[in-house]
């Protein structure tokens, strides 16, 4: 049994659809799981992976022309899977007619509250509801126990390896000369369909990090792609305690280096997860977003929000729609979010969580 398995957007979403990927791969080992990937950082993350037979990936950015689109069709067309999974959030009409058009007969599926025809739901023929309590990652494994025709509540999931021994090794050396207790900051977060909104003011970012650090005796590593370069200097600009600007490098390398740190301070954003997902205790903050839809996974975990009519924006119950409400402004939140009100929360966890005193 062959069995596409359909990653929405993003390195945050393949490490919450992951384990109920793998649930299928332990449960099921006859089967012959499929990755659809759609960026090449989800193909770069998912490589080697035993778990997948093999990746097919298309960022649908890079490919405009219609006849690319038409020739990876039918690449997917000639696997002939028996099954698709369409993992959450997948609320869009691409992820609904792909798997229709490339004559897959079973086709999962959840069932959101919204955008029932322009989404072509409808092509899907075996769905599920969602619930709109659940983090992501559990929506997943709904859709997974579907398949499987079991419950899977009391299994134990599982995440999968970010980094190799020689990623381990580079990262050693790039951190030789740190200070022992290290501080991940990633003051972006993916641009894509205007979410930078996300991200809160950089240079809050580097006063609250300067706390955290003064408080750990910690350096500071400063994340970002090549599009956050200028995020990462603002942040360097107002440091006084010790810190470094890491240059953008490969995935599996970044998820190394965040592995060497006692903890990381982020917004909602794939580093975040990487770092969840290694156990790292992350400090996270919120504003448009649903931190119970998802937020960081694991324990040790802080959310740092504040708290606002309207916000979250957006949750479970209106996946799919991006739109704001009139009159609101997606950044409200964020913007009165001061560091002195960061640090009210920030500081008695340090504390918990490194057994310190004040």
């Amino acid at each position: 049994m062959k069995v596409l398995c359909i990653c929405p957007i993003g390195i945050g979403n393949y490490l919450l659809f992951y384990p109920a990927c793998k649930l299928i791969n332990s449960l099921m080992p006859g089967v012959e799981l499929h990755l659809l990937a759609l960026r090449n950082s989800i193909q770069d993350l998912a490589a080697d992976d035993p778990m997948w037979k093999k990746i097919h990936c298309m960022d649908p950015t890079k490919i405009q022309s219609a006849g690319k689109r038409i020739s990876f069709i039918r690449q997917i067309k000639s696997e002939c899977y028996d099954a698709s999974l369409s993992f959450f959030p997948s609320n869009n009409w691409q992820y609904n007619l792909l798997p229709f058009l490339c004559g897959i007969k079973e086709r999962f599926a959840f069932r959101y509250p919204l955008k029932h025809l322009s989404s072509l739901s409808f092509l899907n023929n075996r769905k599920i509801h969602i619930d709109s309590s659940l983090h992501d990652l559990r929506q997943n494994v709904n859709l997974s126990a579907l398949f499987l025709e079991r419950d899977l509540h009391e299994q134990e999931l599982f995440f999968p390896k970010l980094f190799s021994p020689e990623d381990e090794t580079r990262a050693g050396e790039m951190l030789k000369t740190a200070l022992p207790r290290r501080v991940a900051i990633h003051p972006g977060s993916s641009a894509e369909h205007g979410m930078d909104i996300k991200r809160w003011d950089p240079k809050r970012f580097g006063l609250l990090a300067d706390k955290i650090c003064r408080k750990l005796g910690a350096e500071a590593l400063i994340f970002g792609g090549p599009d956050e370069s200028d995020l990462k200097k603002q942040v360097a600009s107002v440091m006084e305690e010790k810190h470094r600007i890491i240059e953008p490098v490969d995935i599996r390398l970044t998820a190394a280096l965040i592995k060497q740190c006692s903890l990381c301070l982020c917004n909602d954003s794939g580093l975040m997860h990487i770092a969840a997902c290694m156990e790292i205790p992350v400090a996270a903050v919120f504003g448009p977003t649903d931190e119970k839809r998802n937020g960081p996974v694991g324990k040790n975990n802080l959310i740092i929000r504040k708290e606002m009519p309207h916000f979250p924006l957006w949750n479970a119950r209106n996946v799919g729609v991006r739109s704001v409400p009139k009159g609101i402004d997606p950044q409200a939140s964020l913007k009165v979010l001061t560091v002195d009100d960061a640090w009210v929360v920030v500081e008695p966890w340090l504390n918990s969580i490194f057994m310190l005193t004040d």
